[in-house]
């Protein structure tokens, strides 16, 4: 059945499971994000009408509305502040393009987005990312948290994470494969499971702050000039700044901001010494260093995991803690090896 234009809405005729509200004002793309929604189980309404999908969402209900940013009559963002008062367990999930990356920090108000999906991307992501949402939305609340608040949590991070690979600041895949080794370091030390998630989180938004660096310094291949260095120095307190205007990443704050020090005091933005730096940071410290170690770049292949441990070594009591070092190489190496190649 197509969709009809002039009712700018439709119901899909598969049986109902997960139901969601598709928005967006270009026909085209509403009719080819409700075949690939159709295709994965799920029972879509489409609509080109703001004001109509609030109502479809507040009216009758809906597990998740997937909305365009740029529309003529009310910008999704918009349409994604007000379901986030009016029907808070709704999953909300914006499609961006790459030229809105600069206004993710405005469009993250607290608890308004779940998620961010690249336009170019949909085909691959939006399904997965509906699928985590849901499974957050469903499961039951643990340790006085609610596992939906976590899931939140994890999902915006990761939206996050991809679009700044989307500017070139670092693959999505690296930083899911640092949450995944700082996390399992730091059960290694015995965190609790609210700092686990804190260190996870930190590492997924690491470099978050580079979304206010200039893309003529943060994409320079030359050497920086004393005063672009200056710039890019900053970015630790632009991240933590960033993170503290959205409650739900909040706690990734100890390592976004600190990431960067070193434990002899020769770091940034402070010169923090020791115990001074964040455990969470001195975690994220090792498990980044590790995986850029081991991972191929552009000017040299990546190393083997004995020459990333020997390297790491050489640096310990200067850039890296010594207690979260002797953790780290209590890890059984095959249950550090598999961790460290997620999504390799």
């Amino acid at each position: 059945m197509e969709l009809q234009v002039d009712r700018d809405e439709r119901v899909s005729s598969r049986p109902p499971k997960k139901r969601v509200v598709v928005l967006d004002d270009d026909v085209g793309m509403l009719r080819a994000l409700e075949r690939l929604l159709v295709r994965g189980g799920l029972s879509v309404i489409t609509t080109t009408e703001p004001k109509r999908a609030i109502d479809i969402v507040v009216g009758g209900g809906a597990d998740a509305i997937v909305t365009d940013l740029h529309m003529p009559e009310m910008g999704g963002n918009v349409v994604l502040a007000f379901l986030a008062k009016a029907a808070p367990r709704t999953a909300r999930l914006l499609l961006t393009s790459e030229t809105d990356f600069s206004t993710v920090a405005s469009l993250a108000a607290p608890f308004s987005v779940d998620a961010f999906v690249p336009k170019r991307d949909a085909s691959t992501l939006l399904l997965r990312t509906l699928d985590t949402l849901f499974a957050g939305r469903d499961a039951g609340r643990e340790a006085g948290e609610s596992e939906e608040e976590v899931e939140h949590a994890r999902e915006l991070a990761r939206s996050i994470a991809r679009a700044l690979a989307m500017r070139d600041v670092e693959t999505e895949a690296h930083c899911v494969r640092v949450a995944a080794l700082a996390r399992r370091l730091a059960m290694a030390l015995g965190l609790s499971n609210e700092r686990l998630l804190d260190t996870e989180l930190g590492a997924l938004l690491h470099d978050v702050g580079k979304i206010g660096v200039r893309d003529a310094v943060l994409l320079k291949r030359e050497p920086l000039t004393p005063s672009e260095w200056e710039e890019m120095r900053r970015h630790p307190d632009l991240g933590a700044a960033f993170l503290r205007e959205i409650p739900a990443l909040r706690r990734g704050l100890a390592v976004v901001q600190n990431h960067h020090e070193r434990f002899d005091g020769s770091g940034y933005p402070r010169g923090l010494v020791g115990a001074a730096i964040p455990l969470e940071a001195r975690i994220f410290q090792i498990a980044d260093a590790y995986d850029a170690i081991r991972s191929d770049r552009p000017y040299r292949k990546g190393r083997s995991d004995s020459e990333a441990r020997a390297e790491i070594l050489r640096h310990v009591g200067s850039q890296f803690d010594p207690q979260v070092h002797d953790a780290f190489a209590r890890i059984d190496p095959e249950d550090w090896s598999t961790t460290a190649t997620v999504r390799r």
